[in-house]
């Protein structure tokens, strides 16, 4: 523990220094350090930044026909407290940064919903609490920065230019279901949207939300501090 509080104090004293020949290991480790023991988005008692673990999403629109639409709503994403950062590239003159993550697993769960469009009786729909769980993953990002001053400071913000994933199993689930209207009428088409189909669909939006998501953090953090904090000249 005593070392740890010595790397914390490192970190948020010396920052990388961005002539370094071992940045990219700075990184590495600060950026581990952060998942690991501040994923709560507690830096200090006095400094907090939004949660990575749990990751809060926004709510969004699954399927949007004519006849049908379904939405996934109120989700937070869990287990991100446990990814590991495995490369680190930088090129700090350009302000240029890739990194790789290995995730074991994180699960997205929230309330899920669908209704029938077309006029009806009494409103036909169904509700559930659905989870979306992802098993050995991987994510790579790169980011652009520049600087800008603020309060005669210069800083650091950075925007993801490339976002990819590699996903191993990954599976929907339905814990109950609560329906209204003339269900039996149109369960077919419910079965149908929330079948297999729906995979590509969560994982397409999940991974869009993730990266902005991610953005925003990185930003928030980078924030706290001036640039030459981050990444300090030494000499």
């Amino acid at each position: 523990m005593e070392d740890l509080q010595n790397h914390r104090i490192g970190y948020e004293a010396t920052g990388c220094p961005r002539n370094s020949p071992t940045l990219n290991k700075c990184m590495e480790r600060a950026i581990q350090y952060y998942i690991s023991y501040m994923y709560s988005g507690t830096i200090n008692d006095r400094t907090t930044v939004p949660s990575l673990d749990p990751l809060t999403l926004p709510d969004a629109i699954l399927i949007e026909n004519d006849d049908v639409v379904s939405r996934f709503s109120n989700r937070q994403t869990t287990g991100f407290r446990n990814m590991y950062i495995t490369d680190v590239r930088s090129d700090i003159t350009r302000l240029e940064f890739y990194f790789k993550f290995h995730i074991s697993a994180i699960d997205t769960r929230g309330s899920y919903h669908a209704e029938i469009r077309f006029p009806t009786p009494s409103k036909v729909a169904e509700w559930s609490q659905m989870t979306y769980s992802i098993r050995n993953s991987s994510i790579q990002m790169q980011l652009k920065g520049y600087t800008y001053e603020s309060d005669d400071r210069v800083y650091l913000k950075v925007n993801v230019t490339d976002w990819s994933q590699q996903i191993g199993d990954h599976t929907v689930g339905f814990r109950w279901f609560t329906m209204s209207g003339n269900y039996s009428q149109f369960s077919e088409r419910f079965e149908e949207i929330r079948g297999r189909d729906i995979l590509p669909v969560v994982e397409r939006d999940l991974m869009h939300s993730l990266q902005d998501r991610f953005q925003r953090l990185l930003n928030e953090i980078l924030r706290l501090a001036p640039f030459e904090r981050f990444f300090p000249t030494v000499y």
